[in-house]
């Protein structure tokens, strides 16, 4: 049977996940710099040719990961600003509580990685980069709030979300998410027009 177009790429993305899965659960377990490629390989019960064939290395798999990330962000971002101005930070915070609540598994294994000394150093730039298209979304969102130092505002609000997402990702059975949610909404509320 010959597989068309589009069931090959969908067989190509389960692969990726499944890569990009086993590459995080490595880093979070055993820490980035004990990982080999064939470690990585074997958690996701994939060759390392299969490897190979979508990522040429550690470090592309890495960055991929992170980048995986970024698209869950930049998919909160794009439902805060199709909201109406008032609403938008409003928005962005619960959806931010929803897209770690309903990828939990990817965000805990980030999280794990993320504060490996060896991590940062491999993500170098893009890190940076990353964290500063978070900030200049939420500046833009706090200054058509009313915010009067959005760029303060900004790094307050990018603190409070992610140690959110964090401290949901470390207690899921327990962490009030959506209560914390609202709080961090209410709190912004305050000196800004959110509803």
């Amino acid at each position: 049977m010959v597989r068309t177009e589009a069931q090959n790429a969908a067989l190509r993305a389960v692969t990726r996940e499944r890569l990009l899965m086993g590459a995080m659960a490595c880093f979070a377990e055993l820490g980035y710099s004990a990982v080999t490629v064939r470690k990585i390989a074997a958690r996701a019960g994939l060759s390392v040719g299969v490897l190979y064939q979508h990522y040429p290395s550690k470090d592309a798999l890495l960055a991929a990961a992170f980048e995986q990330s970024m698209v869950d962000v930049r998919a909160t971002f794009a439902v805060a600003t199709a909201s109406p101005t008032s609403r938008q930070l409003s928005m962005l915070v619960r959806a931010a509580a929803r897209t770690v609540r309903e990828h939990l598994a990817f965000w805990q294994l980030g999280y794990a990685a993320r504060h490996q000394p060896d991590v940062t150093r491999a993500l170098g730039p893009a890190l940076t980069a990353w964290t500063e298209e978070i900030l200049a979304v939420l500046s833009r969102l706090l200054r058509a709030a009313g915010a009067a130092e959005p760029e303060l505002d900004a790094v307050a609000l990018f603190a409070q979300i992610d140690g959110m997402c964090v401290h949901f990702a470390l207690a899921p059975d327990t962490y009030p998410l959506e209560a914390v949610a609202e709080r961090i909404i209410a709190n912004f509320s305050d000196h800004l027009r959110v509803t």
